[in-house]
C-alpha cells in the first residue's frame, strides 16, 4: 500500500468513527474536505515543532487538538475524543467543562471535516523528514524545539481535526439544537 494510499484509508476511517457516533446523536455525517486536511496538516506539523497544544483560532473553523501516542489508531482517536459524552448534561445544554471535544464531534450543523498529523521528534533530528503514521498516514515528522514545560514526548503524534462550519457556538438555543441525546 502507498503512502498516499494508507492515508486515505486513515482520513476514511476518521470519517467512519465521527459518522458512526455522529448517528447515534442523529447528526447527519460528516464530508471530507481537502482545504480543511491542508490547513489542518500545517497547524499539526506547527504544533509539532513547538511539542505543545495551541489552538489556531480560526475564523468558522471548529478544532479538536490532542498529542496521542504514536501508535494510535483512528478509532482511539475519535473514541477519546467522543467519551466526553459522559459528562455531558442535555437537561443544561450550553458550554460545559471538559466536554468541548464530544460536542464538536457531534455538532449537527457541522458538515465537513479535515485532518492532519504529525510527530514530535528529538531536537537533533531534520525538519524534512516524511514518515508515515503507524495508522497509516502520512505525517511530518518535526523538531521540538519548545521549551515552555508544556512539551509533548518525543514521538507523540499531534493529530489536528478542522471542521466546518464550526460548533460550540454558545448563541443562545445553539446547544440544545446541535448537541441531541443519543437515539441509540
Amino acid at each position: 500500500m502507498t503512502a498516499s494510499e494508507e492515508e486515505k484509508e486513515f482520513i476514511d476511517q476518521i470519517l467512519v468513527e465521527h459518522n458512526t457516533r455522529r448517528q447515534r446523536h442523529n447528526a447527519p455525517d460528516l464530508e471530507y474536505n481537502e482545504e480543511l486536511s491542508e490547513m489542518a496538516q500545517q497547524w499539526a506539523d506547527k504544533l509539532a515543532k513547538q511539542a505543545h497544544i495551541s489552538f489556531s483560532e480560526l475564523s468558522g473553523v471548529g478544532e479538536n487538538i490532542t498529542f496521542f501516542p504514536p501508535d494510535i489508531d483512528a478509532e482511539s482517536v475519535v473514541e477519546h475524543w467522543y467519551q466526553e459524552h459522559e459528562k455531558y448534561e442535555y437537561e443544561t445544554p450550553g458550554w460545559q467543562t471538559g466536554t468541548n471535544y464530544f460536542t464538536q464531534v457531534i455538532w449537527r450543523s457541522t458538515k465537513k471535516i479535515g485532518v492532519g498529523c504529525a510527530y514530535v521528534k528529538k531536537s537533533h533530528e531534520s525538519d524534512e523528514d516524511n514518515t508515515s503514521c503507524s495508522n497509516g498516514s502520512v505525517c511530518k515528522s518535526l523538531t521540538s524545539l519548545s521549551s515552555n514545560g508544556k512539551l509533548a514526548a518525543e514521538g507523540d503524534k499531534v493529530i489536528v481535526a478542522f471542521y466546518r462550519p464550526a460548533g460550540n457556538n454558545n448563541r443562545s438555543g445553539q446547544f440544545a439544537a446541535n448537541v441531541l441525546k443519543p437515539i441509540i
